[in-house]
């Protein structure tokens, strides 16, 4: 039976582990871990999902982000945060970056590279898709307003499946009385997503030749925020790199395809 543990790392950082096996993963997680307010259940929740897509007899790491991130919060933040928990609480790992999780794990396979032994880029790139830069715009802009309706009206059409998008916005209709105590404050949110906005990942790509780790882009032709333009530049520039694309699915390619995407992750790591 798997086991699921929460706690925090360097006393902010909030984690789940998922098993107890050897030869940790680490699973950085995409922006919903920075849009939520952070609660216990809701990491066993996330880890539980994201348990499906990775080996069982290995131990697993869900890290979420600071939850009060300081004035100037960036990439480079959360890679310091991440490499001093392998380097003092975990050791190194297989990295899987998980969305805007993934901006966190290319940086960090390129800058500790004795850190990362295998990296997974889960729908995800080192940029942003064009349309997917305007939509993040759009949520700075609302976040910043803090109008939470239309921050969550930009998740609309994120499934492949037209009756998952309506049981989403269904679930977002009923959740809009109650979302100043679901969500995180405006401050917070604003400063998390800046953190991958904020800087112009795909101005100088060359950087990615740096890293060492043999690495797996999973990715689909539909996904809005990282276009298949974004993902083949990714696995172009990174050395020893394979690209899996999942043709017509969308950005919630691991949850409506979950089975074909564990299958080529655990191939992957094992």
């Amino acid at each position: 039976m798997t086991t699921f543990d929460t706690g925090t790392f360097l006393s902010r950082i909030p984690f789940a582990k998922i098993g107890s096996g050897p030869d940790p993963i680490v699973v950085l997680n995409g922006g919903q871990a920075f849009v939520r307010r952070p609660t216990p259940a809701r990491t066993a929740r996330d880890a539980k999902r994201i348990a499906r897509l990775l080996p069982s007899h290995r131990t697993a790491y869900v890290l979420g982000y600071d939850p009060a991130p300081p004035a100037g919060y960036s990439i480079g933040s959360i890679v310091g945060d991440v490499s001093r928990i392998l380097r003092e609480e975990i050791g190194p790992a297989s990295v899987m970056g998980i969305s805007f999780g993934g901006f966190a794990a290319t940086r960090l396979a390129a800058a500790h590279p004795d850190l990362v032994k295998d990296l997974v880029l889960m729908v995800s790139a080192h940029r942003f898709s064009r349309e997917g830069r305007r939509s993040v715009d759009r949520q700075i802009a609302c976040a910043w307003q803090g109008d939470f309706e239309g921050f969550l009206d930009e998740f609309g059409l994120v499934f492949r499946r037209p009756w998952l998008n309506w049981l989403l916005r269904m679930r977002l209709k009923q959740e809009r009385g109650r979302l100043r105590e679901t969500m995180n404050d405006p401050a917070t949110i604003v400063r998390g997503l800046h953190a991958v906005a904020g800087e112009d990942f795909g101005s100088n790509p060359d950087w990615l030749k740096a890293i060492r780790a043999r690495t797996l882009l999973v990715g689909a032709t539909r996904d809005p925020f990282f276009d298949v333009d974004a993902m083949e530049e990714t696995a172009r520039l990174i050395p020893s790199s394979e690209l899996k694309l999942f043709r017509g699915e969308t950005h919630m390619l691991p949850v409506e395809r979950t089975r074909a995407v564990a299958k080529a992750v655990k191939a992957f790591l094992q």
